[in-house]
């Protein structure tokens, strides 16, 4: 097979963040001290903004829940104070707060959950980034124009009244030349208020533009497949130029980054890939034998400052036969191609693969920002639960794509957060950095891993999805020594009312 190249243009998406693609939201689900609890922090779409906090518990004994944002930069030791969370009164066992987030960057949100039992407290990674500029409605611009004509009628008024009428006597008559100097001083003023109107539009204009630039984007780069002794590598390589100001990539689940790449034309070809780093800009991965065609990537990384960020791109991939590259791949390399795992309708939202079973176990129809859980049932061949091993420290993970490509986000069953963006913020709570800011690695350990197999009969993932469209959800556990990759379509339906946010 000749060598070839191909390279990928970036996908046009329409809402970008941070961690994920399209779905900004981080969600948590686990427990806080003695407490089970569920969250939802919505970032502010503009910085500095205000940070929507919900965090929810059926436990009776949890009597109040402190929030408290913490920037990456400051730590715990330079946060704020925590601010108390107030009772949902249409929801008990709900509370809710807002949090300034003052500077663009990774913070965390720390939650204390407060109870007969004692006080239990999680660390909630999130994304500050601006991703968005406020608009005036129709009605308050309207309001503003009427509003500033009437204070630019009241200034002239004003200055031709005070050049006129009050420099005359009680019952003196206006005179010509009294007159002429009114119009004079209005004459004088109306250019004045013409600069300071336009010129005050030009400087809202300028600021608009500038603060259109601080905008967060994702580092611009390029995906390049190519053979490399007859084995199939991508490489995904951040040409940015403000790549080299970011903190360094940190291990997540002991891998530098995790790579998905999934088919456009042929969904059910899914691959969780883990590349290496030649050089500070280039995730580098070996292919499996994938059907030929159009594939978007994804790149999940973490830096040191813990904030989460996925690299978009996307490449054409020619037909090859099996090489020895696959001998490459590591046991916690994963992909599938078979495209019976995949449900066509709900009346078939039960897929198998060597006597595993698993079946999506949610409600339908499914709406968009509706919070809950991703919830699938696992079985054998005779119902029974399923022994499931760790894999990547975890009892799952899931992938949701809509179809288009405009959101993605990469699930865990304790939530969106990256177990090592939490390890990150831990570091530095304790002060565990070197001289020059830089986390100490050998500290590191990922928390809440999972270490042994358990038996299983749910998966659960706390997420919303963030806008209608349709949807594929790739689940993927590691049974009897295999990981197994189970894909669904879902089709979202727009928000109602009642369950809009």
């Amino acid at each position: 097979m000749r060598r070839f190249v191909a390279v990928a243009g970036v996908l046009i998406i329409a809402s970008f963040t941070a961690a994920h693609v399209g779905s900004p939201d981080a969600y948590f689900s686990g427990n806080a001290g003695p407490y089970a609890i569920d969250a939802v922090v919505r970032p502010p779409s503009v910085v500095p903004g205000l940070a929507h906090i919900v965090v929810s518990s059926a436990d009776k004994r949890v009597t109040g829940v402190i929030v408290r944002p913490v920037y990456w930069r400051a730590g715990a030791k330079g946060a704020p104070t925590g601010d108390a969370a107030t009772p949902v009164a249409s929801t008990p066992g709900s509370y809710s707060a807002e949090l300034w987030m003052m500077a663009s960057g990774s913070y965390s949100v720390g939650v204390t959950v407060k109870g007969s039992a004692g006080n239990g407290t999680v660390t909630i990674p999130v994304a500050a980034v601006p991703t968005g500029q406020l608009a005036l409605s129709p009605s308050l611009r309207i309001l503003l124009v009427i509003l500033g004509t009437l204070l630019v009628a009241g200034i002239i008024t004003a200055v031709h009244a005070a050049a006129g009428e009050s420099q005359l006597a009680p019952g003196e008559a206006m005179t010509s030349e009294r007159r002429w100097k009114a119009r004079k001083a209005v004459l004088i003023t109306v250019p004045i208020l013409a600069f300071v109107i336009f010129g005050g539009a030009r400087w809202w204009d300028s600021e608009a533009s500038a603060y259109t630039r601080t905008l967060y984007k994702p580092p611009s780069t390029t995906a390049q497949v190519r053979l490399v002794d007859s084995v199939p590598t991508l490489d995904v390589v951040v040409t940015d130029r403000t790549w080299s100001g970011v903190t360094a990539v940190m291990p997540d689940h002991g891998k530098l980054a995790h790579m998905f790449v999934i088919g456009v034309e042929f969904p059910f070809a899914f691959a969780h890939l883990h590349p290496t780093m030649p050089d500070r800009a280039t995730f580098r991965s070996v292919l499996p034998v994938l059907p030929p065609g159009k594939y978007r990537v994804f790149t999940d990384v973490v830096h040191e400052s813990g904030l989460q960020r996925t690299l978009v791109d996307s490449v054409q991939l020619p037909a090859w036969t099996p090489s020895a590259g696959l001998k490459r791949l590591d046991a916690d390399e994963s992909w599938s191609v078979n495209e019976r795992v995949f449900v066509k309708s709900y009346m078939e939202n039960l897929a198998h693969d060597n006597e595993f079973f698993i079946r999506w176990n949610g409600a339908f129809p499914v709406y968009a920002e509706k919070p809950g859980v991703l919830q699938f049932y696992l079985s054998d061949a005779h119902s029974n639960p399923v022994l499931v091993e760790p894999y990547l420290g975890m009892l799952g993970h899931a992938v949701v794509v809509r179809e288009d490509g405009k959101v993605f986000t990469h699930l865990h069953p304790s939530g969106t957060a990256s177990m090592a963006s939490l390890s990150a913020f831990e570091l530095r709570n304790h002060g565990d950095t070197s001289a020059n800011g830089r986390l100490q690695m050998s500290a590191m350990q990922d928390m809440n891993v999972m270490t042994r197999p358990d038996t299983v009969r749910y998966l659960k993932f706390p997420y919303a999805f963030p806008s209608a469209g349709r949807y594929r959800v790739y689940v993927q556990a590691r049974v009897k020594g295999e990981v197994h990759t189970t894909g669904f379509d879902v089709e979202v339906f727009p928000a109602p009312v009642t369950a809009a946010r």
